[in-house]
């Protein structure tokens, strides 16, 4: 089994094992996501199947709770003290190269409550 076949594997299980919040939080598309301040996005691909994007959280920065219209996988480049909510999970460490998988039209949110600055990779599958 190809790692594309395994990443799906993976998603398809965590939807199913997900509990599912209600979608009152605003729905947003890549190309039109507001600016957020100490937020910077760096897009590293863009295609049909996916966008890979990296994500750096200056010290305090936190993403509004939002949706998306897609599968989304969320990759610390270091450990760190992070807040990472999905639905009504909430998580205040993430770890270097754990793999956090958001469900399309799940409410999430990451803040970065450290005092140093903070990195993801976030892969949405479209």
């Amino acid at each position: 089994m190809n790692l594309s076949a395994v990443l799906r594997l993976s998603l398809l299980l965590t939807v199913f094992g997900c509990a599912r919040a209600s979608a009152q939080a605003p729905a947003l598309d890549l190309a039109n996501r507001p600016a957020v301040e100490g937020i910077t996005r760096t897009t590293l691909q863009n295609d049909a199947a996916k966008t890979v994007t990296r994500v750096r959280f200056d010290p305090g920065a936190a993403e509004p709770t939002h949706t998306h219209d897609y599968d989304i996988m969320i990759i610390p480049l270091e450990g760190g003290a992070a807040e990472l909510t999905v639905g009504t999970v909430k998580k205040s460490y993430l770890y270097e190269g754990e793999v956090h998988v958001v469900p399309k039209g799940v409410p999430h949110q990451l803040a970065n409550t450290s005092s140093t600055p903070f990195e993801i990779i976030a892969v949405a599958l479209k």
